[in-house]
């Protein structure tokens, strides 16, 4: 946000949530200067008269781990706090085949993607939230989708297994505990799972989402070519697109005045187990790579921080920003996070 004079943050924030809009820019008291012998009658300067208007610019922010980590087989935990989604914003947190040539050398954009090898990569969805169907159903905070997406595009189609209904409750009120398994057989999707005194996952859990991956004859894109080979992990808030079914930024209400115009996603910690042992529960995982973004900045020798790019064709509002994902608190348990921010931009306009 570009700043006419100095002005603090808190007041800057307490004027812009008092009106909606337009709204008189922090008040300034008269620069005194002192007297000009040559001119005794010169009034003292004052700022002109400001006002903070919206714009339609939209950014957030989105992080992969391309080229810097990938794994084949085991368990991830992602422990997030994910935003009220209504309506109009898009959590995600996904995994993409390793050999996927869409983005730059350093990961950082996304280049060439209507020629990049999606969905031949493979695409892993373990949570989105803020799909048109929860919207039309006013079941946002608990709406979940998740599936898997491979092979090719085909008159306009790809293979692909998704699902898409409720949970039994809300998933944006808390931290939430989201856990991915995955061996030769099954990909299997867990929310809260209860774990055993040696954090293993218990017999009795449910998946929320589960796939037989070893198949590979019967069809023309077999499920088992696809699913055996490295991914790497995507955290990203988009705003608008296809899934939500929300092309227009003034439609987007979870960006709003209650919230300064502005929602965060926050993700307390990510591990990744992984063993060279098939059909199992995975029992006796090995940590192979973890962050708990206990550090001030983000590990850029984990990350890469996407800019520009709105999605690659699935016409989302948002542009990408490094300014957006950042480590921070959250602000109700005091746990550092990494702290992915969507928010609607406005500026200062100095009045006619």
């Amino acid at each position: 946000m570009k700043q006419c004079f100095p002005i603090s943050k808190i007041l800057l924030l307490l004027i812009f949530s008092f009106v909606f809009i337009s709204t008189t820019c922090d008040p300034v008291e008269p620069i005194d200067e002192p007297d000009d012998p040559e001119n005794p009658e010169e009034p003292p300067i004052n700022p002109p008269d400001t006002t903070y208007v919206l714009t339609r610019d939209v950014t957030s922010g989105k992080v992969n781990t391309f080229n810097k980590f990938s794994f084949k087989y085991g368990r991830m935990d992602v422990y997030a706090k994910l935003p009220s989604s209504a309506n109009g914003l898009w959590p995600a947190i996904w995994m993409m085949g390793a050999d996927f040539n869409g983005y730059s050398p350093n990961g950082n954009e996304l280049i060439n993607v209507t020629n990049a090898n999606w969905p031949e990569c493979g695409e892993i969805d373990i949570v989105e939230m803020g799909n048109a169907a929860g919207i039309a159903q006013r079941t946002q905070d608990r709406f979940l989708s998740r599936g898997t997406h491979w092979g090719s595009v085909v008159n306009g189609g790809h293979p692909n297994y998704a699902i898409n209904d409720n949970y039994h409750s809300s998933l944006q009120d808390d931290f939430h505990l989201f856990v991915f398994t995955w061996d030769d057989a099954f990909i299997k999707m867990y929310v809260d799972p209860q774990l055993d005194e040696n954090n293993n996952l218990i017999p009795e859990n449910i998946p929320y989402y589960e796939i037989l991956i070893n198949v590979y004859d019967g069809v023309e894109f077999p499920v088992g070519e696809y699913f055996h080979k490295e991914y790497f992990i995507l955290l990203n808030l988009a705003v608008g697109g296809h899934f939500t079914g929300i092309y227009d930024v003034d439609n987007v209400s979870a960006l709003n005045e209650d919230n300064n115009y502005e929602a965060k996603m926050y993700i307390d910690y990510i591990k990744v187990f992984e063993n060279n042992k098939t059909n199992t529960n995975f029992p006796d995982e090995a940590l192979v790579w973890q962050d708990l973004f206990d550090d001030d900045v983000i590990d850029a020798s984990k990350w890469n921080i996407e800019v520009n790019g709105n999605g690659g064709g699935n016409n989302e509002i948002q542009k990408y920003s490094q300014d957006n994902v950042i480590i921070d608190y959250e602000p109700t348990t005091g746990k550092k996070c990494l702290v992915i921010t969507a928010k609607r931009e406005y500026k200062c306009e100095i009045n006619p």
